[in-house]
């Protein structure tokens, strides 16, 4: 075959596969719910960071989001859904395609069997994880202190399986409920759920819808005594008062990342408006209207010099998407 025909071919493919210029416009026609075009996404990320998404869609009923499934399939559009924005540093260039917000679906939270020493929920993915939480530590849920404090939604919580090194959320997970990129619904066991650190992979492709849970009972009173020794640390080594995107990096085996960054001296540096934490060296706070640029410019810093004086890669636990300016 030759160079043209090549050419040619590479070039048909490439028009295939790009979607309509009045794509934007067609969506919002498509749809009843909300849909903002061209929507600053510093206002849905935690850290106040990100630029703007060609469009953002908050589905109201479930045919809705199946409309925009389709839609972004037939078009060619990349869609991501986004919950907190807690551990995700959105660049300044935004992002292209969809951004789908969940907050007007799956929000349910259904007590399916209960006893005095077990008890079994099924919980909408958007519902918030700290209201999750608190419920937990009421009903005395064993272990429940480990998913203290983390700012997110379950579904959010569940890619990211959330947790500490004194435990996970993978611990308390039965089973998930997944509606597929193809369409249809279909539930998970855990056996056919692959959770490994700040991970969670599942066959197939889809959006997480629900997930249910265990969990062993105990005296609430010795749960609510761990949950504020949790909260306790928390407010004395965190930056609670600043926006961020909590832990930047995974801790290595058999070490912490924080450990390393303040012994090389790296608490406090900044870059434009963002600042490595003084009070924990794994954060990254926005001091004074931060762009995503100095963020990165930050993390560089700090792998880099890692590498250099520790001889350790720092893996990111915080998830980067969009593009650059």
């Amino acid at each position: 075959m030759n160079v043209a025909l090549l050419q040619q071919l590479a070039a048909q493919s490439q028009i295939s596969h790009s979607p309509p210029e009045n794509w934007q416009q067609k969506l919002q026609d498509l749809l009843s719910c909300e849909v903002r075009l061209d929507e600053p996404l510093r206002r849905y990320s935690w850290m106040k960071v990100g630029g703007n998404a060609d469009a953002l869609v908050a589905p109201d009923h479930i045919e809705e989001l199946q409309k925009i499934l389709k839609f972004a399939s037939e078009n060619h559009l990349h869609w991501m859904v986004l919950g907190f924005g807690s551990n995700v540093l959105i660049k300044d260039g935004g992002i292209r395609g969809i951004v789908i917000r969940l907050h007007k679906l799956f929000q349910q939270f259904d007590i399916l069997e209960e006893d005095d020493t077990t008890c079994y929920v099924k919980v909408g993915a958007a519902y918030p994880l700290p209201k999750l939480v608190d419920w937990a530590k009421e009903k005395g849920c064993q272990n429940i202190e480990v998913l203290y404090g983390i700012p997110a939604t379950l579904g959010g919580a569940l890619w990211m399986n959330a947790g500490t090194r004194a435990g996970e959320i993978e611990q308390f997970v039965e089973s998930i409920t997944v509606l597929r990129a193809e369409g249809g619904f279909k539930d998970y066991p855990k056996e056919k759920l692959d959770f490994s650190y700040r991970h969670l992979k599942f066959p197939g492709k889809g959006l997480i819808t629900a997930c249910q849970l265990k969990f062993v009972k105990t005296d609430p009173e010795k749960v609510k005594e761990k949950v504020q020794g949790y909260q306790l640390k928390r407010q004395s080594t965190q930056p609670l008062d600043q926006p961020s995107l909590g832990s930047i990096f995974k801790n290595p085996p058999q070490a912490f990342a924080a450990q390393m960054i303040d012994e090389i001296g790296l608490k406090g540096v900044r870059v434009g408006g963002a600042r490595i934490s003084e009070k924990h060296a794994n954060f990254i706070v926005n001091e004074n209207n931060a762009s995503a640029k100095d963020v990165l410019t930050l993390i560089s810093l700090m792998k880099d010099k890692v590498k250099e004086h520790f001889d350790e890669r720092l893996e990111l636990e915080i998830k980067v998407v969009g593009e650059d300016v």
